[in-house]
């Protein structure tokens, strides 16, 4: 069962040292089956950032989450971690990157 998050977090320190923390964790999120769609700061806010991820089940999703290195990782990036909010919002039902990706780098 793959399960779709929405987060949303206040940052601190722009999304460039957010997105250089994740990329820096890769290999950490992949061990845990994680699999970032998307991640974006709003266009009126720069500090509001917005994710989609995917996680293989809940418990990978609970890793994530109490991963305490992780955790400070997301903090030193600039992530305001009591802000988070993490809704789930699907499980198995769901499309996605349709009808084809779109990234920028």
């Amino acid at each position: 069962m793959a399960v779709l998050v929405k987060g949303e977090i206040t940052i601190t320190k722009g999304f460039g040292t957010w997105k250089s923390m994740v990329k820096k964790n890769q290999d950490r999120m992949e061990e845990m089956g994680m699999v970032m769609l998307f991640a974006g700061v709003q266009k009126d806010d720069p500090t509001k950032l917005h994710t989609i991820m995917k996680f293989p089940d809940l418990e990978a999703l609970q890793s994530f989450g109490a991963n305490e290195e992780l955790t400070e990782q997301r903090r030193q990036a600039g992530a305001v971690i009591e802000s988070g909010i993490m809704t789930i919002m699907a499980d198995d039902e769901f499309i996605t990157n349709f009808p084809a990706p779109f990234t920028v780098e």
